[in-house]
């Protein structure tokens, strides 16, 4: 029976993989329509703390001290990741900033086993390196040097590698939902506050293209998928978590051929084969 429930928790971090992957598709989508990166920030994260308070309403009144501790750290995570990943891109290539957040999946071991004081086994650290490589299979088509924008994107994978982290370990101890929902109001508060730290101002036209894109992220990729990930994290070790997670570049290039019509390259196919590969040694005794 836990064996049974541990599948089902894996295949939910794999829905979360599709869903952010789709989520590539909607965010070039709200790009392209005229929203900047850190609007969609903010407006993403306002449309999941609106529809989780909504939905979980109940459950606002059952929020403690320490969940808004555990939350705060982990919104705070969450955060960072994404901010660095927004002002990461704008000086380097979109290739390269999806493969160096994809790092956060060799990450995640390493401050696993300084917290736990548990060394990650070699089955775990080759699945990872694996994985790394067909990220970079499906990513990478440049080879331009190391630049600012580079270590902004690799800074931003050590929080979202830190967010995985912090996430497994409160999901223990606060319910997802409470969980959930105070990382998505602290997620929006900052990014409210870097919105005119950054971009200084009010001024927002956004055609319907670009806001139904914004609600799909809001709703699909922020508010469902979160929550999700925070559900099934509470059985599944943070290691296997950032495997699976990282699966999010394959579906994210499967979704650009299907609806974008990209290209089918060898390349592709190969970091597909590759990536399967490494979740398969994964789960293998």
């Amino acid at each position: 029976m836990k064996k049974k429930a541990k599948y089902l928790n894996e295949i939910l971090l794999l829905v979360v993989a599709i869903i952010w992957g789709s989520g590539f598709i909607a965010s070039k989508i709200a790009l392209n329509a005229g929203a900047t990166p850190i609007l969609m920030l903010v407006l993403r994260f306002l449309t999941a703390s609106v529809i989780l308070s909504i939905v979980f309403y109940k459950h606002l009144k059952l929020i403690s001290k320490e969940d808004i501790f555990g939350g705060f750290i982990v919104g705070l995570f969450l955060f960072l990741g994404f901010i660095f990943q927004t002002i990461g891109i704008k000086y380097t290539t979109p290739s390269k900033n999806a493969f160096l957040t994809g790092v956060n999946v060799i990450i995640v071991p390493f401050i696993c086993w300084f917290i736990y004081k548990k060394k990650p086994s070699i089955k775990s650290f080759l699945s990872t390196f694996i994985c790394l490589i067909g990220i970079g299979l499906l990513t990478l088509d440049t080879t331009i040097g190391f630049n600012i924008g580079d270590l902004l994107t690799l800074i931003c994978a050590v929080f979202f590698a830190l967010h995985i982290v912090s996430n497994g370990y409160f999901s223990k101890k606060i319910h997802p939902i409470n969980l959930t929902i105070l990382q998505m109001y602290f997620a929006f508060i900052f990014s409210f506050l870097s919105f005119f730290l950054f971009e200084g101002s009010i001024n927002i036209q956004l055609n319907a293209t670009a806001i139904l894109s914004i609600l799909y992220l809001g709703i699909f990729s922020t508010s469902i998928s979160f929550f999700i990930q925070t559900y099934a994290q509470n059985k599944v070790h943070a290691n296997k978590t950032a495997l699976l997670l990282s699966t999010e570049s394959l579906f994210g290039s499967i979704f650009s051929v299907i609806l974008l019509g990209e290209l089918l390259t060898p390349k592709l196919i190969l970091g597909c084969i590759i990536i399967f590969l490494a979740i398969l040694i994964s789960e293998l005794n």
